[in-house]
């Protein structure tokens, strides 16, 4: 009778120890997730302040070539936007006014305009003394943040200018098992006001979201379950006691009733 409760006891702690946390996982909402077409194709960069834009001209007017990126190199300024050890970048800074200034065209406003609609206007003015002015424009100092529940959280910059939110988290070393995937939370800074857009991630819609592209600055917040804030309220080093003190208990309380 003895040996079958204390098998009947060690089943116990064995299952109570071998216990895994439970993980809400994404998407759950549906087993085929549908595919929006031109959702890649309706993505564009918009220009905040503060953003450092690189440009760069081509045409087969080598004299004014020449000259346009010597006046380029000694309007712009230089910027460190990577980590440590990484090249510097010359460009130029979008004022608080909302505009650049460039060599012979002299202003002009790209706060909240596309990156295809700003290479237009600069086209257009640069016709004034070529014919055949092929602009380019690429943002320097695009950068994302993930905090919160993920492995790695941190500032990320980003050299392509293009991510989404899923790509953002795999760079931060994905989501922890004890994250909230119900309520993650993307800070937006849009026309000078702080923007708060709440996702689901265990949710397809997110993939229609406005917040599924990331724009430059964005933060991306992601919680951490109940169970883990209850739990960062005691000490790590009494955790792993409290939970043998738990399980002893329990085991206790079988044996004694039997």
């Amino acid at each position: 009778m003895i040996f079958k409760k204390l098998l009947f006891i060690s089943l116990i702690l064995f299952s109570l120890l071998s216990c895994k946390t439970n993980r809400v996982i994404m998407f759950s909402d549906s087993e085929n997730i549908e595919t929006k077409k031109n959702l890649h194709e309706q993505y564009d960069l918009f220009f905040q302040q503060n953003d450092i834009i690189f440009v760069s001209l081509t045409t087969s007017n080598e004299e004014f070539s020449r000259l346009f990126e010597s006046a380029m190199e000694n309007s712009s300024r230089t910027y460190s936007t990577y980590t440590s050890g990484a090249p510097t970048f010359k460009g130029f800074v979008v004022e608080s006014n909302g505009t650049i200034e460039l060599p012979y065209i002299g202003q002009i406003f790209v706060e909240n305009k596309s990156r295809l609609e700003v290479r237009q206007e600069i086209v257009e003015k640069l016709k004034e003394f070529i014919l055949d002015p092929v602009v380019q424009l690429k943002l320097l100092n695009f950068k994302v943040t993930v905090l919160g529940d993920v492995k790695a959280p941190g500032s990320f910059t980003i050299p392509n200018e293009k991510i989404t939110i899923f790509e953002a988290i795999g760079i931060a070393g994905d989501i922890n098992p004890t994250a909230d995937l119900r309520s993650v939370v993307l800070i937006r800074e849009s026309n000078g006001e702080r923007k708060e857009i709440q996702l689901d991630l265990t949710k397809k819609d997110v993939f229609g979201s406005e917040a599924y592209f990331l724009r430059q600055n964005d933060i991306i917040y992601i919680r951490p379950n109940k169970a883990k804030i209850n739990t960062s309220n005691y000490s790590p080093i009494f955790i792993p006691i409290l939970s043998t003190v738990s399980i002893v208990v329990t085991a206790l309380n079988i044996f004694i009733r039997n």
